[in-house]
């Protein structure tokens, strides 16, 4: 009981530290995106994307290796043995480096001349485009080289520096964007891809000299060991398949709409995906957080405490992403209004369709994690995978024959659902999930908090009419104090104790912190 308690205890103290993180991100993140999108403009922003879009369909080799990174080194730590945690790091980085001379080859060879001559780019900007691609793909080989270190760190669970790494990319970020108000002697969509790809490197440096000089197991030398590679290749393998599908399916539905309607339609995609990237921050802060412990409580047979992970952790971060979403998708035109002040073509339909695809999104991470723990993956990441790859060839049918671009991201929306269903019905194959339990503590409450916080909202956005400031302060704040009470409602009372416990003793050691100051 007291070892399950300690892990709660890490666990909420890693998520507040991922929460706070997330919320210096999301400020910097919303100013740097407006004022990108003042000094580039539509057509090059939207260009930097679809560009961006097909380097990361490339780099789908970065969540691949980073699954396989985590898993093997928190089992070494599951297992309490510093040996194979070191052997898995090592293979990892062997393995990484190999990859990536792989995706260098392809991205400079077959991409490159996607680049040409399938994209649609305005006249005189192709050059631009050029340089934008090959400044993306130094981007991605930096994040691949960084995967077994940010495995490292979320292995051990020292989610602080994994939050301090994360500020530093963010306030950098916002350091290029004044570097581009006071620049104009050089062309800003080129200058503008240069420096985020120094910014790459320079995380990639940063990690690298924490994980050296902080952990014992990340002392590399070059290291072979057949069995291991064979498993790990194993495992990456059908990662690797599943991680393309994703990509594909998601970035190459912003290549479909360049196809279909140009650039000024990939920013206004942009937009709504950084607007669904800062509401989703929250399920991936929890996810983070738990996933050590939900591969760790697998390794050591602990497997009612691991079904309560994966239900908690859905639950809870379901909870805090439609606290944020739902009113966002209810005032979006005020909020991109006051936000961008010039606003793009569909970019009001695609946010709201993207938040809502991102709301359903939230069920499939800790079932995914799941399958990671027990290394069981072929059906998850083969055949459920093939589901979000469906993606892009419907989308590319349907609009041959309908001529809307928000076609894509409605169909994105199903195949959400029938991948969480899909997930599901592979859990309770491999670990005799009970699906009426998780129906009960999962489902159910999350159903019932969106259908209220939905209804209130429109309710309150009809009787005070026209956008406005007033309005928009209302249905957040009362949205906001409706949705904490029925949390507070439908949690059970060991759940209920242990999230007011936590906060109350969370306030207590911050004004202790301030008081001693």
């Amino acid at each position: 009981m007291s070892e399950t308690s300690s892990n709660n205890k890490r666990i909420a103290k890693n998520t507040v530290m991922l929460y706070i993180r997330m919320l210096l991100i999301m400020v910097v993140t919303l100013y740097t995106s407006r004022v990108v999108l003042e000094v580039l403009g539509v057509e090059d922003f939207g260009i930097y994307n679809v560009v961006g879009g097909v380097v990361a369909i490339l780099g789908f080799f970065t969540s691949s290796l980073s699954n396989a990174a985590q898993r093997y080194m928190s089992i070494g730590l599951g297992e309490n043995d510093l040996l194979e945690t070191e052997h898995a790091f090592r293979q990892s980085v062997t393995l990484m480096f190999l990859l990536s001379i792989v995706l260098f080859i392809i991205g400079e060879t077959i991409g490159l001349w996607f680049v040409y001559n399938k994209l649609v780019i305005p006249a005189g900007r192709l050059q631009a485009a050029v340089w934008i691609y090959h400044f993306s793909l130094v981007s991605v080989i930096s994040a691949i080289n960084q995967v077994p270190l940010m495995a490292a760190i979320i292995a051990r669970e020292r989610m602080n520096i994994y939050a301090y790494l994360g500020l530093f990319e963010a306030f950098t970020k916002l350091a290029i964007v004044y570097i581009l108000m006071l620049t104009n002697s050089i062309d800003s969509l080129i200058m503008y891809g240069g420096l985020m790809a120094i910014v790459s490197i320079l995380t990639f440096l940063f990690y690298l000299f924490y994980c050296v000089h902080n952990f014992l197991e990340c002392k590399y030398s070059f290291y072979w060991n057949r069995p291991l590679v064979k498993e790990m290749l194993h495992f990456i393998s059908y990662n690797l398949f599943g991680c393309f599908a994703w990509s594909a399916g998601v970035q190459g539905t912003n290549i479909i709409l360049n196809l279909f309607f140009g650039p000024t339609v990939n920013a206004a995609r942009a937009i709504a995906v950084q607007v669904s990237a800062v509401v989703t921050h929250f399920t991936g802060n929890i996810m983070t957080a738990v996933k050590p412990q939900i591969i760790k409580s697998y390794v050591s047979g602990e497997k009612e405490y691991m079904m309560t992970l994966i239900e908690r952790s859905t639950k809870y971060a379901f909870f805090f992403t439609s606290l944020l979403a739902i009113p966002i998708i209810i005032e979006i035109e005020f909020i991109l209004q006051l936000w961008l002040g010039q606003v793009p073509e569909y970019t009001v339909s695609f946010t709201r369709l993207v938040l809502c695809e991102s709301l359903f999104g939230v069920f499939t991470p800790s079932l995914w994690i799941a399958t990671n723990a027990t290394g069981r993956i072929k059906n998850n990441q083969v055949y459920g995978r093939l589901i979000t790859l469906s993606i892009l060839p419907l989308s590319y049918l349907m609009l041959r024959f309908f001529s809307d671009p928000k076609i894509p991201f409605v169909i994105a929306i199903f195949s959400n659902i029938i991948y969480w269903f899909y997930c599901l019905f592979d859990i309770r194959k491999q670990l005799s999930l009970n699906i009426k339990r998780y129906i009960i503590e999962v489902v159910k409450p999350t159903f019932i908090l969106s259908i209220l916080l939905t209804g209130i909202g429109i309710i309150e956005s009809y009787l005070i009419g026209e956008d406005s400031v007033f309005r928009f302060i209302i249905i957040f704040s009362s949205l906001s104090l409706v949705g904490i009470l029925i949390i507070l409602i439908i949690l059970h009372k060991n759940e209920r104790d242990f999230l007011i416990l936590f906060i109350i003793k969370y306030i207590h050691l911050n004004k202790n912190r301030i008081c001693n100051r």
